[in-house]
């Protein structure tokens, strides 16, 4: 409880605040998913995977976005209602429509439910989404009400996942136990961050490094420190996860910053900064020392001795 107290006087969350109106939005406000980075979805997943607890301004910023991008079906999507009609203004003569994400719904339950909305029946309908939209390899994918894909991604897979882990077990009902089966098995028949169609190395070159904050993205600590969460840390494919983060500790114990996705090149290259950076990259990190004191002691290969 004090560490949490602790976080708003913290300077990356000070220096976030500060960034927002005083309706406690972060420009622009008739979209929350646009411009990355700095539009109000991505502040409020940062906050709430820094365990901010939430002032009136945030509340009133969840508020907001449900009211924007959330469909009638639960489902959280990135466009808002009046980007659809700018872009059908631009584009007459074809057709608009408001995706589905599993990234963004999944991590947006997940920052709710942090933030108090457990018992929201708005979140309650997203969380009830989830599993009606499982591919039949367990996953999910954000690409496939677009292009129909048959196959799910990590990054897809990991955020709803991560939104079941914030749920007390005891709460969970049928449809969501077995949902979370489904996508666990995924990550885990991938020995969390291994390809099937690669001769099982790990097929995406950012999968191995350890970022943060995580947003929608993926890395073997993220997919390890979810699955830890669900009760998944004895099962013996994520022993490759366990490994690689062991080898990366340094000799004082702790682990360093190896991305930050708003750094990124491709982030650099379009212009696109995020409000703040967290931690040096390349340096030791509160952040993801913390993430992989969690990842390990929930699978417990905390001890050194056992490096």
């Amino acid at each position: 409880m004090e560490a949490k107290a602790r976080i708003r006087n913290y300077s990356p969350v000070r220096k976030v605040l500060r960034a927002r109106t005083k309706d406690g939005y972060w420009p622009p406000k008739e979209t929350f998913y646009t411009p990355k980075w700095t539009s109000t979805v991505w502040p409020l997943m940062l906050l709430g995977e820094m365990g901010f607890t939430p002032d009136e301004g945030v509340k009133r910023a969840c508020e907001s976005f449900l009211d924007l991008h959330q469909l009638d079906n639960g489902a959280f999507t990135c466009p808002s209602p009046i980007e659809v009609e700018r872009w059908k203004r631009r584009h007459p003569k074809k057709k608009a429509t408001r995706w589905e994400e599993p990234c963004l719904t999944g991590n947006m339950i997940r920052t709710l439910l942090v933030f108090g909305y457990g018992e929201d029946s708005r979140v309650k309908k997203a969380i009830d989404w989830m599993p009606e939209h499982q591919l039949d390899d367990g996953g999910w994918n954000c690409n496939y009400p677009e292009k129909k894909v048959k196959h799910s991604s990590f990054m897809s897979t990991v955020e709803p996942l991560w939104a079941y882990s914030e749920i007390p077990g005891a709460k969970w009902t049928r449809k969501m136990k077995r949902s979370v089966e489904q996508g666990a098995e995924f990550l885990l028949m991938h020995r969390v961050y291994k390809s099937d169609h690669h001769h099982w190395k790990h097929s995406l070159p950012f999968a191995t490094s350890l970022h943060f904050p995580m947003y929608y993205y993926y890395d073997a600590l993220h997919g390890l420190r979810v699955l830890a969460k669900l009760g998944y840390g004895d099962d013996e494919r994520v022993r490759d996860a366990v490994h690689l983060i062991l080898s990366k500790r340094s000799p004082d114990g702790k682990w360093l910053l190896e991305g930050d996705w708003s750094r990124e090149p491709e982030a650099q290259a379009n212009k696109r900064k995020a409000l703040v950076d967290i931690d040096e990259l390349w340096m030791p990190s509160k952040w993801v020392t913390l993430n992989c004191y969690r990842a390990l002691t929930a699978t417990g290969d905390l001890d050194i001795s056992r490096k």
